[in-house]
């Protein structure tokens, strides 16, 4: 969830959040330890005029901490309301359960984070990081450090606990608990967003959503989760409360705080600002849905991952309305549903989101089922859900996203019908690549062209390549990337569509978009490159790039292709797929020649996949054509894309030309077909 060009929240108080932030009257370098909040302190922040808490009120009045304490904890252990997703009660009811090896390494301390298990022997130092220590055989990664402080090894020692009740798992979260409370005092000052920081507010807000809601209520029954603890344990939810109401950042950072801070206020409402801890967080997600929520429903991202990083947490305060009865306003979730269109209409034949920027393919159906639940008009939305057992398909098959700059062109809406993505739009606020024009392809059920993918964010040089033009299937210019990170900050998002070609025909579907902002590290604008995607219904695609050199110079072109197949054969200027399966071809018209590359490291990394499927860091080497043109002044390439659902057949496609208004395709069969299309670039 990093957003490295952020914009830190560092001076974002609020002014009740102010006043009781400053109860604390401590600074960082005056106390070492947690927590913050002294007994005094924590009690005085209780509502004890709430049924129930008359003890808890008496004990406080003779300043009985430890009866406070033991009053509160049975308050807690015994209410019904607020409610979770499972019965605490019901800890240990399967004794033959298998619990997870992750539970019995985190007895032992071997922890895990982002991939990378460590060994920290008696004491757990929560600020380490393996990835920073001479001689480390990884990478620099300050996420080990930030995630490990998320608590992974938290939830696997509870649903060990949960499933067998054996109180081995609860004494080694007590501990645990007990250590990271201690070990990292909540900051007082400002954010802490610092490279081994155990309070980033993404941190916070993510255990407070997700993460300690789920171990509170897999303890709440263990003799070793005492009065004590579960006190502590408060103690430290609330002063992730107060600091999240304190500091906010942006983007989807700020979509987990205010997640986090919502979830503090539903569950425990015992707490004088409960009420406004919930509605500080709903006034926050409530602005952020137009803020960062195009209104073609794309999340500024533009990350399919992160859209769904985003919707989750938007979805927060929806989701504890059964548990506990806080009332989310219907014109809250009616503004979700534009997200659920971006699922839905993005979705690949697969089922599958676009692997777009820092995002892999993740899983559309367990959205759509939410989609299907919160808007029961949507027929659309069920027939994903169901897998077409229910509802009706959507009404159309290729769709623009005026905003986020990406065009679907789709056969249909069934697993082997063909689709093709092409990312034309604007860089996007965070995690994005140097990708402009680029495509993906998917036909039969495989993903046939991809692209660079996610890869951790680590300094790598593998890093830098999932980042680069290399990764990805466009158009580089004598050997350089696109290069729209030295751009403006403020024009990653937009204000209105960027201007493109967008039409839709019987015979055929068009897009065209324009990249121009620079190429190399210096965003030299010496090329404009528009590209133009065809969809020549039903079994074809073509792209036509037409690359004007803006210095009057030549210019050598090398436009990318990677395949997801084991090899590829070369026959003049065609590439096919090699291996079982669904199949692709591609066929260039007018390049100068083409080469393959398959997991080259020199002089540059081509021809890789990440894939997390290896492990921390995986990569695959995949075969990468790479067509090459030199040319001066204004040219044109064209390029046959045949998917095929076996073994890759003849390219069905003899020539290929393009004049001002029509494109012309010349089948083996010899019927050519001329398809007039727009030049009429509108937003």
């Amino acid at each position: 969830m990093k957003t490295r060009q952020m914009k830190r929240g560092t001076g974002a108080l609020c002014g009740v959040a102010t006043a009781c932030w400053i109860v604390f009257r401590v600074s960082a370098a005056e106390t070492a330890t947690g927590p913050r909040l002294t007994d005094v302190q924590f009690f005085t922040r209780i509502d004890t005029e709430r049924p129930g808490l008359a003890d808890v009120k008496a004990a406080a009045a003779r300043a009985d901490w430890t009866a406070a304490k033991r009053a509160f904890a049975q308050h807690l252990r015994t209410r019904t309301s607020p409610s979770w997703t499972f019965d605490p009660r019901r800890a240990g009811a399967d004794k033959k359960a298998r619990v997870s090896p992750r539970a019995e390494a985190a007895l032992q301390h071997r922890l895990s984070s982002i991939g990378i298990e460590w060994a920290f022997g008696e004491t757990i130092d929560w600020s380490f990081n393996p990835t920073t220590q001479p001689g480390s055989k990884w990478p620099r990664n300050h996420e080990w450090t930030w995630q490990l402080s998320r608590h992974p090894m938290w939830l696997d020692l509870g649903r060990a606990f949960y499933a067998v009740g054996d109180e081995k798992y609860a004494a080694e979260f007590v501990a645990q608990l007990k250590s990271w409370v201690q070990a990292c005092p909540v900051p007082v000052k400002k954010p802490d967003n610092r490279a081994f920081s155990r309070w980033r507010t993404i941190e916070a807000g993510i255990r407070a959503g997700t993460v300690w809601p789920e171990v509170y209520h897999r303890f709440l029954t263990a003799r070793a989760f005492d009065d004590d603890a579960i006190t502590l344990f408060v103690k430290s939810y609330v002063e992730h409360a107060e600091y999240l109401m304190a500091f906010k950042t942006t983007g989807n950072w700020l979509t987990m705080e205010a997640n986090g801070l919502y979830h503090v206020g539903a569950l425990f409402p015992e707490f004088k600002d409960a009420a406004r801890w919930r509605a500080t967080a709903l006034e926050r997600l409530t602005a952020e849905l137009d803020i960062q929520v195009y209104p073609d429903g794309a999340q500024i991202e533009l990350a399919p991952g992160y859209h769904g990083v985003s919707v989750q947490n938007f979805l927060g305060p929806v989701n504890l309305v059964p548990l506990t009865g806080c009332a989310v306003p219907d014109a809250y979730t009616a503004k979700m549903e534009r997200m659920f269109d971006y699922f839905l209409y993005s979705m690949q034949p697969t089922r599958q989101t676009p692997a777009l920027n820092d995002s892999g393919a993740g899983g559309v159906e367990r959205w759509m089922q939410t989609g299907a639940t919160l808007f029961p008009h949507r027929e659309d939305f069920r027939w994903v859900a169901t897998r077409g057992k229910e509802g009706r398909p959507p009404a159309l098959t290729s769709y623009r996203f005026p905003y986020a700059g990406q065009f679907i062109l789709r056969g249909g809406w069934e697993r082997q019908d063909l689709w093709l993505c092409m990312d034309g739009g604007p860089f996007g606020y965070g995690h994005q690549h140097e990708d402009k024009l680029g495509v993906t392809l998917t036909a039969f059920g495989k993903p046939l062209l991809v692209e660079g993918g996610v890869y951790t964010y680590d300094a790598s040089e593998w890093r830098r390549y999932v980042l680069s033009s290399r990764a990805h299937n466009l158009v580089r210019v004598d050997g350089q990337d696109q290069c729209r990170r030295k751009s403006p900050r403020d024009t990653y998002v937009v204000k209105e569509p960027e201007p493109c070609v967008w039409e839709q025909h019987a015979a055929f579907d068009h897009a065209a978009a324009v990249f121009e902002e620079g190429w190399g590290t210096n965003a030299a604008r010496i090329v404009r490159h528009t590209r133009h995607v065809f969809f020549v219904k039903p079994d074809l695609f073509v792209i036509a790039d037409e690359l004007e050199a803006l210095d009057g110079q030549p210019h050598l072109y090398e436009t990318l292709f990677h395949f997801d197949a084991p090899d590829v054969r070369v026959d003049g200027l065609q590439v096919a797929t090699l291996g079982e399966g669904p199949s692709l071809s591609v066929a260039a018209f007018g390049a100068d020649g083409v080469g393959v590359v398959k997991g080259q490291m020199e002089p540059v990394v081509q021809g890789w996949l990440p894939d997390s499927s290896a492990g921390y860091g995986g990569v695959r080497p995949i075969p990468t054509a790479i067509y090459r043109k030199q040319a001066a002044g204004t040219v044109r390439q064209l390029y046959a894309l045949a998917p095929g659902a076996g073994a890759a057949p003849a390219m069905p496609v003899v020539a290929l030309s393009m004049d001002e208004s029509a494109l012309t395709v010349t089948r083996k069969e010899g019927v050519k077909t001329r398809y007039e299309f727009s030049r009429n670039f509108t937003r």
